[in-house]
């Protein structure tokens, strides 16, 4: 019965109208999963979620414009580990959104004693699941949030996924995106160019930034495809009037070429790695720094 559970479970992950039939390595993806699930609530019941920031910098200035926040959390030997390891969280509905909203509350609380000590950060990127819009009254809960800290919208950016648009209950995506940026802050569509979305998307949903994806960004100089799609995404969102926005940029020849065809601004290991919230004041001084040398020359 226990096999058949699985199976069945397998052919609903893979959709509708599927036959599965048992087999061993289906017992270790069950086992992963619930590894993952139990891992990410020791997360949320322990407190041990932290944000960490990667910045993005203004290809034509050097200069920091803003951060990602991205999710951290600490094992229960204090290492800190990467989403991956609770993936299959995201996809829960209760769980997914109360990662999200464990996310949201640390990252304004950064952003507030940033505020406070007048570090002039630009933006703050949250990402955001579909669990989140399939809650209700996710947009009401972000305003407030910001409200009860005296925070300005633009002091963020809500970040979701192509498969987010075009997911179950896109309608609600549509309109909680539409509240938030009605709010004054801005959507940015996330791995752009690895899904399905059409640009008839761009015109539906609210969207002022987009960013590509890593994996076109990473085969700069290597295919004349990748370079293709890239300079037309960014051709395509101007056009939009949209910012562009490359993440994954690793190497200066990969930032030339973006700086060559005007993407606006660029994130990834060439600038630094996500860091906790007590080392971006120090990122942003040598950010100033550098963006002061690349003026004078």
């Amino acid at each position: 019965m226990k096999a058949a559970d699985i199976a069945l479970y397998a052919a609903k992950t893979g959709g509708r109208a599927r036959l599965r039939i048992f087999e061993p390595g289906m017992m270790v993806e069950v086992e992963r999963h619930q590894t993952m699930i139990a891992l990410a609530r020791q997360a949320l019941t322990h407190d041990t979620i932290v944000p960490h920031y990667q910045p993005k910098v203004r290809l034509r200035t050097s200069q920091v414009t803003g951060f990602e926040a991205l999710l951290r959390w600490r094992d229960h030997e204090g290492q800190l580990r990467t989403p991956d390891m609770v993936r299959a969280a995201f996809d829960d509905p209760a769980l997914g959104s109360l990662l999200s909203e464990r996310m949201l509350q640390k990252v304004l609380d950064d952003i507030q004693n940033w505020t406070r000590i007048g570090l002039a950060f630009g933006n703050v990127a949250i990402n955001v699941a579909g669990a989140d819009f399939r809650q209700g009254g996710f947009a009401d809960k972000v305003i407030r949030s910001l409200n009860a800290r005296q925070l300005p919208p633009s002091c963020i950016q809500i970040e979701v996924t192509e498969n987010v648009f075009l997911g179950h209950g896109a309608g609600d995506v549509e309109r909680e995106l539409r509240a938030l940026s009605d709010h004054g802050i801005r959507i940015a569509l996330d791995d752009f160019g690895t899904g399905y979305a059409s640009l008839s998307h761009l015109t539906q949903f609210p969207v002022d930034l987009l960013k590509i994806d890593r994996s076109f960004i990473q085969r700069i100089g290597t295919s004349t495809d990748a370079e293709a799609i890239t300079s037309t995404v960014v051709n395509l969102g101007h056009c939009l009037g949209l910012e562009i926005v490359a993440e994954g940029i690793e190497t200066a020849a990969q930032e030339s070429y973006l700086r060559d065809i005007n993407c606006d601004v660029g994130q990834g290991f060439l600038y630094a790695r996500a860091m906790p919230a007590e080392a971006v004041p120090a990122c942003l001084a040598q950010s100033e720094t550098a963006g002061q040398i690349a003026k004078a020359g």
